[in-house]
């Protein structure tokens, strides 16, 4: 006799509260200065920005001003361009000059002629230049990118993933190039390409493809959360496809802890009770506003099966990492990490490097000196 699927989830559900904890969070306040006075931004990016910014955020091609700037002044109007650079790097670059950044040169520091408050409320007034730009997810919700934990803000970027895993005979390299490019106000595209070496044989073993959206975020809570369905397609013929659709999870704390979460579950096309839920949360701490910094975090991760075989099937891991800005605006960052068993699993230890590049910001090369 079958037992039914709906019987079969309550014990799998009660292994996977553990897991479940990891999504878990704990309250905190934030800590706010005074509103920013838009009316005194408005006044501050008259005087001081629209030269070259154009008064409603779009640079003028035919003002002599503008004509004389290389590179051209950034389009303040664009939606999209506005909406995913945050606040606080608009307020660096304000304050200390686009160099601060890694951007342009001819953005002047304002530090001799406006104080802080004067800086929050242009940079305040600058948002708002760009209708539409409420419908995009805000730039201030893209957090440092984990190395197990699914992210929910979309991105436009590349990124290269290696992992070395050490275990009884033969070490295994799995390295994986991602592209992420952006569609539509809130959702994001991804292909993966997946090699792996075993020491003996080398080869691409799986393609993934797929799609993520942000569903809610809150700006006030610096809270968002996406969903996303990837297929996973192996190129040996003996595997099954896999469809791995997960919900991700990300909020900043008191303006220096980015929490994220991610569940996704693995459900292989071919027999979906073989599959396995995969919960993970990480918590980095980003000690500066300045983002060519080393920031530390601190990651779980639980892999729960769907079949249980009596035993100790829920696997952990602990992954203890560093995040690496490289260039000034941090665009090209990389991340290392150790990935450590906390339960009876095939391996000892797995060695992780990702080298991020958000191509949106400009080129790879840009930023470094």
């Amino acid at each position: 006799m079958t037992t039914p699927r709906s019987t079969m989830l309550v014990p799998w559900l009660v292994r996977a509260l553990p897991g479940l904890t990891v999504l878990a969070l704990l309250p905190a306040l934030a800590i706010a200065g005074p509103a920013p006075d838009l009316e005194a931004g408005r006044r501050t990016f008259e005087s001081v920005c629209a030269a070259c910014h154009g008064p409603t955020g779009r640079p003028d091609p035919e003002n002599p001003t503008v004509k004389a700037l290389d590179p051209q002044p950034a389009d303040l109007s664009d939606p999209l361009f506005n909406s995913r650079e945050p606040a606080e790097d608009w307020q660096i670059v304000v304050t200390h000059g686009g160099q601060a950044l890694g951007l342009s040169a001819t953005m002047p520091s304002q530090a001799a002629a406006l104080d802080e408050q004067q800086v929050r409320n242009v940079v305040a007034y600058a948002k708002t230049l760009a209708p539409g730009s409420e419908s995009y997810p805000p730039g201030e919700l893209n957090f440092f990118l984990p190395i197990r934990t699914k992210k929910a803000f979309p991105e436009d970027e590349i990124v290269w993933k290696s992992r070395l895993t050490e275990r009884d005979g033969d070490n295994v390299w799995r390295n994986v190039l991602e592209i992420e490019k952006r569609f539509g106000k809130r959702s994001m595209g991804v292909v993966e390409v997946i090699h792996e070496d075993d020491g003996t044989d080398a080869e691409i073993t799986e393609v993934e493809v797929g799609a993520k959206t942000v569903l809610h975020w809150n700006l006030a809570r610096r809270s968002i959360l996406s969903g996303a369905v990837v297929v996973a397609f192996p190129t040996d013929g003996d595997a099954s496809d896999e469809v791995i659709p997960y919900l991700a999870y990300g909020r900043l704390f008191d303006g220096r802890w980015m929490f994220q979460s991610s569940a996704r579950l693995i459900l292989p096309v071919d027999d979906v009770d073989t599959g396995e839920a995969e919960f993970a949360g990480v918590m980095h701490y980003r000690w500066t506003k300045w983002p060519r910094r080393v920031f530390p975090a601190l990651e779980f991760t639980a892999a729960v099966p769907f079949e249980d075989d009596g035993g100790d099937s829920v696997q952990w891991t602990v992954v203890p990492q560093l995040r690496f800005g490289l260039t000034r605006g941090a665009h090209v960052a990389l991340s290392l990490g150790a990935e450590i068993p906390l339960s009876d699993q095939p391996y000892d230890t797995r060695w992780h490097l990702s080298l991020l590049w958000d191509f949106a910001d400009g080129s790879f090369f840009k930023g470094w000196r």
